[in-house]
């Protein structure tokens, strides 16, 4: 059974959480359907049609899953075409401005932030989120970045009487109550990201993160992230903690979705992105 990585303190200073994970893919619908049908994940957005993207969310336990299909790439270079893990986004534990000095101090540059803007039920014009990427720890084909989401955003279909905070924490109740679908799914566990300098992308992780040198990168209490050598800087894999694993490769035999198995984990068939499954100890006190 995975160790979850040691509770991070530090972590605190510049972000609470990973707000979110993003998926660009060449069609959103096929695995939409997967995780919030055959899986049983709660819907944090409903599949949205526009004419620049199909999109929608998926909630995991500790943080949604956002499914992008867009119009069209040319945002990505040629060796980052969906389907493609594209990054994550952190949500600041304090006012985005704290966030931004915070991650200066720890020596990474970030771009100016951008507010996303709509209309209420009042037609009031409101702030959604403002954006603001992280550039030391991001490339075209990796983008993480803070998201600060306003307590009024009116982001359709979410009603307005909630806040951000609300909304996931009744997600996250929605699928305790489910007992994690039938794959048994608690939360994301791991990324796995490869870069051309092991060796820089860690130190600034350790000093965004507050982890200690030598020991896993807790982007989380109980999410890790690991680096390995690679030709570009992206996302290669994530790994989702599960209950009980043969449960959880029991239904996936049943329906024909098991990919690989290598006994402590299982690699689900995911429209050719790496999705791996295990099971994982509480996150430590």
């Amino acid at each position: 059974m995975a160790q979850s990585p040691a509770q991070n303190t530090s972590m605190a200073s510049s972000y609470r959480s990973i707000d979110h994970v993003m998926l660009r893919l060449h069609a959103a619908e096929p695995l939409f359907q997967l995780f919030s049908e055959t899986f049983g994940l709660p819907v944090a957005w409903p599949l949205q049609r526009t004419d620049f993207a199909t999109y929608g969310w998926v909630h995991l336990g500790n943080t949604d899953l956002e499914l992008w299909a867009a119009t069209a790439n040319g945002d990505l270079p040629d060796h980052a075409q969906p389907p493609l893990i594209h990054g994550f986004a952190l949500e600041p534990a304090s006012p985005l401005a704290e966030s931004l000095e915070y991650a200066m101090e720890a020596g990474i540059t970030c771009k100016p932030p951008r507010a996303f803007q709509s209309e209420n039920s009042r037609g009031e014009s409101v702030t959604n989120f403002t954006n603001s990427v992280l550039l030391e720890l991001s490339a075209p084909s990796c983008c993480v970045f803070f998201c600060e989401w306003d307590r009024r955003a009116a982001l359709y279909p979410w009603p307005e009487t909630a806040t951000p905070v609300e909304r996931r924490a009744q997600h996250r109740q929605a699928l305790q109550d489910s007992g994690g679908g039938p794959l048994g799914i608690t939360g994301l566990h791991a990324l796995r990201m490869g870069t051309p300098d092991v060796q820089t992308h860690q130190h600034r992780w350790w000093a965004l993160t507050g982890s200690q040198p030598g020991h896993p990168i807790a982007v989380m209490p109980d999410v890790c992230l690991e680096l390995v050598p690679g030709d570009h800087l992206l996302i290669e894999s994530l790994s989702l903690s599960v209950r009980s694993l043969s449960i959880a490769r029991a239904f996936l035999s049943s329906r024909h979705l098991l990919q690989a198995d290598s006994g402590d984990v299982l690699s689900v068939a995911c429209e050719g992105l790496q999705l791996h499954l295990l099971e994982t100890s509480p996150a430590l006190p």
